[in-house]
């Protein structure tokens, strides 16, 4: 399954979304989204963005239990049981390249994970 952020003709095509709890990291630069379903029962295949982020490498990572905003996450979501995950696989990236692309989204979704 695939998801695309952004507007045209900045579209960005993330693998996912995955189940947090399924989900094993590349070892692989990328951008990545962590998602939720406001109403998984009725609407199944709508997903809300809670934070968008960068990593060299995100098998290194800590994602997702040992990331800083996990808490903030969990919060929006319920439970863990309802976070999702999307990546934007970027090999050889440069960081500012990925930064770019992140704050690009993040002022196009204004993810409240993000802002807190």
């Amino acid at each position: 399954m695939t998801i695309y952020f952004g507007k045209d003709p900045r579209r960005y095509k993330f693998e996912g979304p995955y189940s947090i709890k399924e989900w094993e990291p590349p070892y692989r630069a990328a951008i990545y989204s962590i998602m939720m379903r406001p109403d998984p029962k009725n609407k199944p295949n709508t997903f809300q963005v809670l934070y968008f982020g960068e990593s060299s490498n995100l098998s290194e990572r800590g994602l997702i239990k040992d990331h800083h905003k996990y808490e903030c996450f969990v919060k929006h979501a319920g439970s863990e049981d309802n976070l999702y995950i999307a990546v934007y696989l970027m090999p050889e990236s440069t960081q500012d390249e990925r930064r770019k692309i992140e704050q690009y989204l993040i002022s196009v979704y204004n993810p409240p994970c993000n802002a807190e």
